[in-house]
């Protein structure tokens, strides 16, 4: 069998690596350092180049949002965790398991990075090439901060199932990416032959996914067992814009509630609620989602200081924003020299920030030229227009676009693009109409569709 090792070079390069050395039978050992509670992020720049890397697409509620190797290595990290991560599922190598270190310890997840960072911005990432039998290495594992790198050289399995097939050069992201984060939050080689912190893995091994009990022993030598006054997330529930956290240990006053970011960058810092009171002795929090919250975990941390004071994290899919009402229809529509007349509609939604709205009329005659426009205000009666009816005073007027062959006009309409004072805030309510050329039908040689009714949300 191709063994591949783990192991920890010349100080000086302050890295440990994947090379090829006999297992030893020796307990965990420590690099000397731990974490505080500024340094418990991570993030992944994803820029995986195997397809093999990416191709777990089935969305997991244990871990909202992201899928691929995001995924697998969310799951790497948070195995470390201080109990189960949500309910523990995730992993089938491990049913309801994910997360056991049972130390003063749990890690935050922060999404996506925009590249690679540097050596003390917590970010895992591929790096091009291969250095003989170096699968990943991390980077100034230290107090303040990490990196670490995996070569593209292998190919990197994202799971989640328990086996990795094809071939010696396969090997699994999530088990790989939990032993070099044991490294990262302060544990060097154990020789003991079924630690993940053993200095070795093989070419389609996953048993790396579970710490052992070794592994256990050595975050625990380092971060203490979990204390018993440790803040504890047994539950979340969403509102509309807001989250109610169950547990135990939280402060009385002055909470702070971490929440993953949803935008892909950042600094590492979580998204953050402060200064919330929890009620029922300590036992719930119930306070508003930050706009930059997105899918991820919930951690609460206590006001004080300590690897005790933040409690473990827990799977979380925001609602933050309501959702938006579906436009309406208003006004009338008139016949054409195709039938019974121009009808809007619409696709994607009123929210401002998805910016996804595309305005649609159907019916009209083929290659027509046309646009369409808008207004705040609605007519109290049909205006006539044309040889049929405007319901918008006053209006403006969106670029012109020819429909297509079957009589459809589509337009993206970019909410970043308006000019003011004609722009589209969150909260206002717009009225939207089509006009088209029509010569064949003859009088004004061009007509109008009906209307549609947008209420913009957030």
């Amino acid at each position: 069998m191709n063994i591949k090792h783990l192991i920890l070079p010349a100080a000086a390069l302050g890295a440990a690596a994947t090379l090829l050395l006999p297992a030893k039978t020796e307990a965990f050992t420590t690099l000397g350092f731990s974490l505080p509670t500024t340094q418990r992020d991570f993030r992944i720049f994803n820029n995986f180049t195997d397809p093999e890397a990416n191709n777990n697409a089935v969305a997991d509620s244990n871990f909202p949002g992201y899928t691929g190797a995001v995924m697998a290595l969310w799951k790497g990290c948070i195995e470390w965790g201080s109990v189960l991560h949500g309910n523990g599922n995730g992993d089938p190598h491990q049913p309801a398991g994910l997360g056991s270190g049972g130390a003063n310890f749990d890690a935050n997840f922060q999404a996506l990075a925009t590249g690679i960072g540097g050596t003390n911005d917590n970010i895992m990432s591929e790096l091009a090439g291969s250095n003989g039998g170096v699968l990943a290495f991390t980077e100034a594992p230290g107090s303040t901060g990490w990196r670490i790198r995996f070569y593209s050289g292998w190919i990197w399995q994202d799971g989640p199932g328990t086996s990795i097939g094809g071939g010696g050069s396969n090997f699994d992201l999530q088990s790989v990416g939990c032993h070099e984060y044991g490294h990262a939050l302060g544990l060097d080689h154990s020789a003991s032959g079924n630690a993940t912190m053993a200095p070795g893995t093989a070419a389609g091994v996953v048993t790396g996914r579970s710490i052992a009990a070794d592994d256990i022993a050595g975050i625990q030598s380092i971060y203490l067992v979990a204390a018993g006054t440790k803040p504890r997330i047994t539950g979340v529930s969403n509102g509309v814009g807001t989250v109610t956290i169950t547990g135990v240990n939280f402060g009385a006053t002055n909470n702070q509630v971490w929440f993953t970011q949803a935008a892909a960058g950042g600094t590492g810092v979580a998204v953050m609620a402060t200064g919330i009171a929890s009620t029922g002795g300590g036992t719930s929090i119930t306070c508003n989602v930050p706009a930059q919250a997105g899918p991820g975990d919930v951690m609460v941390k206590l006001s004080t200081s300590g690897n005790d004071t933040l409690s473990n994290a827990w799977p979380l899919n925001p609602n933050v924003t309501p959702p938006c009402d579906s436009p309406v229809n208003f006004c009338q529509t008139s016949p054409n020299s195709v039938g019974e007349g121009s009808v809007m509609t619409y696709s994607g939604t009123s929210s401002v920030s998805a910016n996804d709205l595309e305005l649609v009329a159907y019916g009209n005659p083929p290659d027509a030229l046309g646009r369409f426009f808008y207004g705040l205000n609605q007519t109290v009666s049909p205006l006539v227009f044309g040889n049929g009816w405007r319901c918008i005073d006053p209006f403006t007027r969106l670029p012109t676009l020819n429909c297509n062959e079957f009589g459809d006009a589509n337009f993206a309409l970019d909410l970043n693009a308006l000019v003011p004072p004609n722009v589209i805030n969150a909260g206002e309510t717009w009225s939207f109409q089509f006009w088209y050329r029509n010569p064949a039908a003859g009088g004004a040689n061009f007509n109008a569709s009906d209307g549609l009714q947008v209420e913009f949300c957030p």
